[in-house]
């Protein structure tokens, strides 16, 4: 008898246990006005701003390219700094509340001299850098 009843509680608890994660609702989150974006510094040994020919931040899951998204003059003024971003919150519902990984890739002479790699995510408001390197020194 007492195994028929135990094996009826376990029964239950096992139908009633939900394995799935519930996602948070964005609806109703208030988030700040500040845009977020997630940038890579780029030097040479002595520390002077390197500017790239170009570059390429690659979704590794889906292969699409990131930094089409990226122009204008705050991109120019950036790019002469030796600053790039690779993800900014208008990225921020296509990674949110999972995480990615991309990867930075720079090149100059058409060599490429950077390949670095960045897990990142996104909340309901912002995305954020999970690991990465922020400050690239070439040799």
């Amino acid at each position: 008898m007492f195994a028929k009843i135990s094996l009826i509680i376990l029964s239950i608890f096992l139908v009633t246990c939900n394995d799935t994660i519930e996602l948070p609702d964005c609806s109703t989150t208030i988030c700040t006005l500040n845009f977020v974006t997630i940038t890579v510094r780029v030097k040479d040994a002595s520390g002077e701003a390197v500017i790239l020919d170009n570059y390429q931040v690659i979704d590794s899951k889906t292969g699409e390219n990131l930094a089409t998204n990226f122009n204008g003059e705050e991109y120019e003024y950036s790019k002469k700094q030796g600053v790039y971003p690779i993800l900014s919150d208008a990225n921020r519902s296509q990674y949110q509340n999972k995480s990615a990984t991309l990867t930075f890739k720079g090149h100059i002479n058409n060599e490429e001299v950077i390949n670095e790699a960045y897990e990142v995510s996104a909340d309901c408001c912002h995305v954020s850098l999970i690991t990465g390197n922020t400050e690239i020194t070439l040799d």
